[in-house]
């Protein structure tokens, strides 16, 4: 293996694909992109139109210009012919999560059905059983989409609501935000310290002292 294609293999592994789809809760996708790469990380990132939208009404953004500034390499959903659409491109990278994950995404995954550049990805890694992250913020959630997530845990991938916890004694949202974005750096195996672990956590009631 010459060197070049070292260097190309050791790039490979610490690139995160990251799929942000049309629910609500785009800023999970946002902070897990801008911690990704403060943290040493490339990412590549899988916009759907609705994720587009979604990001103008609850953060004022445009996604495209956010991840450009961020280094990402960015793709949308119809771009079905790019690099990630092949299991050979994803095979050493570091993992896939989507943030947020929608529940028209989520049925797409579990029944195998690869419309667009995101289902196919993300069906591209339960195929090679490379690490599958759904960060779904949709709820209450009825039997058909319990069903379809446990499809997806089943075939190898991980479902992960986005609720945040409060043992960290948050003290506002950003570090209920930073929660959620720490757990799914956990669960790519990548160190972090965006919020408090359980065996550092010390309850300070902060949370309740918040509550009328």
């Amino acid at each position: 293996m010459d060197k070049e294609t070292r260097t190309e293999s050791r790039d490979k592994k610490r690139t995160v694909i990251v799929g942000i789809s049309g629910a609500s809760g785009i800023i999970y996708g946002i902070r897990t992109v801008k911690a990704l790469k403060e943290l040493g990380y490339k990412t590549e990132v899988i916009l759907s139109k609705e994720a587009k939208k979604v990001a103008k009404i609850e953060c004022d953004i445009d996604l495209d210009s956010f991840f450009k500034a961020q280094d990402s390499i960015i793709y949308d959903e119809d771009q079905i012919e790019a690099p990630p659409s092949s299991s050979s491109h994803i095979v050493e990278t570091r993992g896939m999560v989507i943030v947020p994950c929608s529940i028209k995404t989520l049925a797409e995954i579990a029944n195998g059905i690869a419309s667009n550049l995101l289902s196919r990805t993300a069906l591209n890694f339960l195929r090679v059983r490379k690490r599958l992250i759904l960060v779904i913020r949709e709820t209450p959630l009825g039997t058909i989409e319990l069903q379809n997530a446990l499809k997806v845990s089943k075939a190898g991938g991980i479902i992960m609501p986005a609720s945040p916890a409060f043992y960290h004694s948050p003290q506002g949202v950003d570090d209920l935000i930073n929660f959620v974005v720490g757990k799914i750096l956990d669960l790519l195996k990548i160190s972090n310290s965006l919020y408090k672990h359980w065996h550092t956590a010390t309850a300070n009631h902060i949370p309740c002292d918040q509550t009328s």
